[in-house]
């Protein structure tokens, strides 16, 4: 399986797909596997669930989402500014060659930095309308979904939607 099937995410991401009626169904027709690190995990359950699993088989996360640690700390020390589960996705991604699910500006700026490819869910909803998986109306839909569960800006909106009108 080629790499381009797969994709790191940090906790914010997943937490977007939460919001979406269908996000994780949604995100699983784009990438075969998204790779988070452990604490990324415990981001995401620890507020509403009693452990990781629960989480996944509430969301039906099959083998979707896949738990991989970095093997180094080689950018650590540059990222004392994030919190945790940002560094360590940071930090995978950059080890496995992998494009990175990111949403805050402070990681997003340090993963373009060490030219990573990085993408929010708004700009995955995008990129699937564009290759023709989503129609324009269910694009909409999820940026609407999006933008009411405070997850994208109206700004950010507005300029996907405009987006999303033009001409193919």
């Amino acid at each position: 399986m080629s790499n381009k099937s797969f994709i790191v995410s940090d906790t914010g991401p997943l937490i977007s797909l939460e919001k979406l009626s269908d996000g994780y169904s949604f995100i699983g027709q784009l990438y075969h596997r998204i790779l988070v690190p452990t604490i990324v995990t415990e981001e995401l359950y620890r507020s509403e669930f009693s452990s990781w699993s629960a989480y996944q088989q509430y969301y039906g996360l099959g083998d979707l989402i896949e738990v991989v640690e970095p093997t180094s700390n080689t950018v650590l020390s540059i990222v004392q500014l994030l919190d945790e589960g940002e560094k360590q996705a940071i930090l995978l991604a950059y080890e496995q060659d992998l494009p990175l699910l990111i949403e805050e500006e402070k990681g997003r700026n340090l993963a373009q930095s060490l030219d990573l490819q990085i993408s929010g869910i708004a700009g995955q909803i995008l990129k699937a309308y564009r290759q023709e998986m989503i129609e324009a109306d269910e694009a909409k839909q999820k940026l609407k979904e999006l933008l009411q569960a405070g997850r994208i800006g109206r700004k950010i909106y507005i300029g996907l939607i405009a987006a999303i009108e033009q001409p193919k």
